[in-house]
């Protein structure tokens, strides 16, 4: 089936380059962080709210309507969040290791969109690879004038600190988060009185994206954002990755339209079960998420809505299939294993 391709069209394109600065700034790189430099924070939030684009770690919230909420004191700070630790959820490591300047990019509109001026990018312990990726982006970010003090010459300073967590699967809470970034126990905080947006990071205004959210916001600048919101025949706008793992014949990451069916993305898109044995059970969204069985919910639409109806969600976009073979009580034991360690 024909897809189309956003956040992952230039590592599919040039899988032996896509992480440099030389080869993002041929394929159009850095072009749209310029172009947000002379728009307005209102030109900004409201071109990201008209696209449609909802957070893809987990709680799909309008990313534009996040923005909106930001309290007007200043300084305000970015964080992206880069603690992948769900089970069974790759897809921001690869967006990290092979496309990282689409990152850095999308944290430039953000934080121009906001009036930010400093930005974090927290990423997970394990993550060593993709953490070395990402800094030697942004140190190529640094020394091209993208970032730093008066970027893209301009009067505007951005600087962006990667920061290395310690494995905390609590941490990929944006609060925890948080206490974490400022050398606390990673730990959540109560909401309210602590919504980021009003008191984040040191107390203040905080805007906390996930890496595959942000990964969008030059595609959705460059082509618009009624385009972008047409690329699909769903109301869930844009595209989505999906870590594809457990009994298929094609696990990895997949970059989708929203309104195809679990039947396509198991079947075609996977390759179906290995030895044509069958399919018993698959998690749709993540550890966290209820699973879903063929003779109920095989050709229901993956989006958000259909999913939230079916008692389920689509949550960090990790799918694990499982078959016939499979001890559902063991498999859910050992998820329950790992909620209650990191607790």
């Amino acid at each position: 089936m024909s897809r189309p391709l956003i956040v992952t069209q230039r590592m599919t394109r040039h899988p032996e380059d896509s992480h440099t600065i030389e080869r993002y700034e041929s394929t159009g790189g850095y072009v749209q962080a310029r172009r947000a430099l002379g728009l307005t924070r209102e030109e900004l939030v409201e071109e990201v709210k008209a696209s449609g684009l909802l957070g893809r770690g987990g709680a799909a919230f309008s990313a534009g309507l996040k923005w909106s909420f930001l309290a007007p004191e200043r300084p305000a700070y970015l964080v992206a969040n880069a603690d992948e630790s769900e089970p069974g959820t790759f897809k921001d490591r690869q967006l990290l290791e092979r496309d990282p300047h689409q990152l850095v990019e999308g944290m430039i509109i953000a934080a121009v969109a906001n009036e930010v001026h400093e930005a974090f990018v927290y990423v997970r312990g394990e993550y060593a690879k993709p953490a070395r990726r990402l800094q030697a982006a942004i140190d190529e970010a640094y020394a091209a004038g993208y970032l730093g003090r008066g970027i893209f010459a301009t009067d505007y300073d951005l600087e962006i600190t990667v920061h290395l967590g310690a494995g905390a699967y609590i941490c990929g809470e944006e609060t925890a988060l948080i206490n974490s970034l400022e050398g606390r126990r990673g730990e959540p905080r109560l909401k309210p009185p602590y919504f980021p947006a009003a008191k984040g990071l040191y107390m203040k205004p905080t805007i906390v994206n996930n890496v595959e959210t942000l990964s969008h916001l030059p595609h959705i600048l460059g082509m618009g954002s009624e385009k972008y919101a047409a690329l699909t025949g769903s109301d869930d706008t844009g595209t989505f990755l999906t870590s594809l793992s457990g009994h298929v014949r094609r696990p990895g990451n997949y970059e989708l339209p929203h309104g195809i069916t679990w039947r396509e993305l198991i079947y075609e898109i996977g390759g179906g079960i290995p030895d044509d044995r069958a399919l018993k059970t698959w998690i749709p969204g993540g550890a966290s998420a209820p699973w879903f069985v063929p003779e109920v919910h095989l050709d229901l639409e993956v989006t958000k809505d259909a999913t939230a109806a079916a008692g389920s969600m689509l949550g960090s976009g990790a799918v694990i299939v499982m078959d016939e073979t499979t001890c559902a009580v063991r498999a859910a034991e050992r998820i329950v294993r790992f909620f209650a360690h990191e607790s």
